[in-house]
């Protein structure tokens, strides 16, 4: 089969890149084609298709400036997506069309080519994008659902979008126009949600639920090599406000004698640095970014991994590289993150943002060696056999499948 993946970037940026990566080499490994369609940038991986790769914008920091125009034409409809992706399409002739992260840089425009062609469409939910203005539903330390159902424009009044009404009033004009135009809704064959919670959630917005399948993502156990035991817990990833970092530190200041080690960065650094050093927080260390062995060597070298976000994580791959480390976890019970622990058996959860609960179930961990390494084994095992890639193969070929009956179905309309 060939299939076209659809991507705003074609470069390791984020978690998002890393799957659509992670699932191209698994497609191909099963003799599948994989056709990128992207926005053009110094940073992609190299490709033959490149030459039908959308212009660059900037998205970061939106102006008013000529630039910044550009951007906000981008965000609504692109006719250069559309234009450069039925050329794709006719040069390519793909089978089928998988997208994944396309608003903003590329635009939903280029999906009504793909369905006008009688081609199945499917989309891997990353964030919340399809039901709501601001995609993280995070806001102001919070949980923010004030546009549902459908009032986007609350996003205005209450600044969703980079605390700014103009940046939130494109971007609630921009959902208002894509669901006029139902160029998401109309134009997919089936949506994947990488957790149930997410898939009930996207339901509950009022997307069809005979077209959002779950397929949780995956990870390649065999590559790593579990160890049991450990000197330190371990935060993995971003540094910002949504990832709870600031309550881990909190309850680990409870616990001077639990090193914590903290690996990643982001707009939060320095604040979660004077935070430490205001609550006298000397046992926690920042590590900065790790990337490749030295990310392994500081999976391995943990007891556990603590996972304390305050948002509606979609799903929670920090979970998985634990777990393949040998590791247990303590993750905060919210969005995607209760689904990928067994409590008592592979980690615990702890309320989200509850500062004593938590620092009560990382010490339960921390005084209990043993009890972590029972743990690890339990999670290694659990982790091969339910988030296997072979596992995650079968199921997408299912979506693919389900994808092409509801193509054939739409056609016959």
């Amino acid at each position: 089969m060939k299939i076209l993946f659809a991507n705003k970037y074609y470069f390791l940026k984020g978690g998002a890149e890393r799957y659509v990566f992670e699932l191209r080499a698994l497609l191909m490994k099963h003799w599948h084609t994989v056709v990128p369609f992207s926005m053009d940038d110094r940073r992609n991986m190299p490709t033959e298709w490149k030459r039908y790769f959308v212009s660059n914008v900037e998205t970061e920091k939106v102006t008013f400036s000529l630039a910044g125009l550009r951007t906000a034409g981008r965000m609504l409809y692109s006719f250069e997506a559309k234009r450069k992706f039925k050329k794709l399409l006719d040069a390519a002739k793909p089978d089928l069309v998988h997208v994944h992260n396309i608003y903003h840089q590329i635009s939903p425009s280029i999906l009504p080519a793909a369905k006008k062609r009688g081609l199945p469409v499917v989309m891997t939910v990353h964030d919340y994008k399809l039901i709501a203005p601001n995609y993280s539903l995070f806001h102001d330390g919070a949980i923010c659902e004030r546009t549902k159902p459908d009032r986007w424009w609350e996003a205005v009044e209450h600044r969703c979008i980079k605390g700014s009404k103009a940046a939130s009033a494109l971007t609630a004009f921009e959902m208002a126009l894509h669901r006029k135009l139902g160029l998401y809704l109309n134009n997919l064959d089936a949506i994947i949600a990488p957790s149930r919670f997410v898939q009930a959630l996207l339901v509950e917005y009022g997307i069809d639920a005979e077209k959002v399948m779950h397929v949780p993502h995956f990870i390649d156990a065999t590559t790593w090599t579990p160890r049991y035991d450990g000197t330190y817990a371990l935060y993995v990833g971003r540094l910002s406000e949504e990832k709870g970092v600031d309550v881990l530190i909190r309850a680990a200041a409870k616990r001077k004698d639990l090193p914590l080690r903290i690996v990643g960065t982001g707009p939060a650094e320095a604040s979660l640095k004077a935070l430490a050093e205001e609550l006298g927080a000397t046992n926690v260390m920042f590590l900065g970014f790790q990337g490749g062995d030295a990310l392994r060597q500081a999976y391995t070298g943990a007891r556990f991994v603590v996972v304390p976000s305050v948002w509606y994580e979609v799903f929670g791959l920090i979970v998985l590289e634990a777990y393949a480390a040998g590791k247990p976890v303590v993750v905060s019970q919210i969005g995607g993150l209760a689904e990928l622990v067994i409590e008592g058996e592979t980690g615990l959860a702890a309320s989200a943002g509850n500062v004593d609960e938590l620092a009560e179930k990382i010490a339960a961990l921390w005084d209990s060696p043993l009890l972590c390494a029972e743990m690890g084994r339990a999670a290694r095992t659990w982790v091969e056999e339910e988030f296997a890639p072979e596992l995650h193969y079968s199921r997408i070929m299912k979506v693919y499948e389900a994808a092409k009956e509801n193509a054939k179905a739409t056609s016959k309309k």
